[in-house]
């Protein structure tokens, strides 16, 4: 009697490049940004434990044009994932309902940004009042 096996589906070396799998892709590449810039920072946090040379290096690094165009694609990069992850929250959790009605996906998408943003604001006020 022959082993059973079962079926495997032909897949190309490039699926992630095509039509279906190409905005999943650039969502998950741009997470790679995310970390980027948490490495970006975390070398700061290296540089001010090492003493005042090496910061002072570090912040010269951060004024150049090559690290402000680094900072400007990753911000980018960083927005669209943002943007992305939120839209991706009402495909992934419990339908909620209020009053007896399903609250609409784009309702919770527009929440959860605002909520980002919100959280964001407070946070950048807080650490200009606290750098004052």
């Amino acid at each position: 009697m022959s082993e059973r096996r079962p079926y495997r589906r032909p897949m190309p070396p490039n699926w992630w490049a095509h039509a279906p799998y190409r905005a999943y892709t650039a969502r998950e590449l741009s997470g790679v940004a995310v970390a980027i810039y948490g490495a970006v920072l975390f070398a700061g946090l290296i540089s001010l434990w090492r003493g005042p040379d090496s910061y002072d290096a570090y912040l010269r690094f951060l004024r150049s044009p090559v690290s402000l165009l680094l900072h400007a694609l990753l911000l980018a990069a960083v927005l669209y994932h943002v943007v992305t992850w939120f839209q991706t929250l009402p495909k992934t959790m419990p339908k909620l309902i209020l009053d007896g009605k399903q609250v609409p996906p784009q309702k919770i998408t527009q929440i959860a940004t605002l909520a980002a943003g919100a959280c964001s604001l407070a946070l950048l006020l807080f650490t200009l009042w606290v750098a004052r």
